[in-house]
């Protein structure tokens, strides 16, 4: 069976096709802040698009989530990503690691440059025919114990 992604250019998830002559296949990544929540926090991500699905993941059609102790260090650097828990285990954690590592940090409060721990939530969901029903997925997903 042939994959073929496509990459949007927009805030958009990555659509992924599975043979080009059958249905697209949406998927989506939701990133929830646990500790501090976005608005208590002194970093947030300096870029606020929506985390790429591990190619991976997508490539194998797994779908899940992870929770994640972040340290950002006082330059804005993601310093430091221990897993607490994934979905399935083992699985999530490394290509989420490694998309969580790449992000730069930006301090939105007037105080001055601490590190900041951080606990965050990152679900990878797939399925539905259109991008609505795939955001749908994902929003009931993070409902849900990971």
């Amino acid at each position: 069976m042939k994959f073929h992604v496509v990459k949007l250019v927009s805030i958009l998830p990555i659509i992924i096709a599975v043979n080009a002559s059958s249905n697209t296949i949406h998927a989506n990544v939701k990133l929830t802040y646990i500790k501090p929540e976005k608005a208590n926090a002194q970093w947030v991500r300096a870029k606020q698009f929506t985390p790429r699905y591990p190619m991976k993941l997508a490539m194998q059609g797994i779908t899940g989530c992870g929770v994640f102790k972040v340290t950002v260090n006082e330059s804005g650097k993601t310093e430091d990503v221990k897993v607490i828990s994934s979905i399935p285990k083992t699985v999530i954690d490394k290509p989420a690691k490694k998309v969580i590592k790449s992000w730069q940090w930006k301090n939105v409060t007037d105080k001055t440059n601490v590190p900041e721990e951080k606990l965050i939530r990152l679900d990878f969901c797939m399925g539905g025919k259109t991008q609505a029903e795939a955001l749908s997925r994902c929003e009931k997903q993070a409902k849900l114990a990971c």
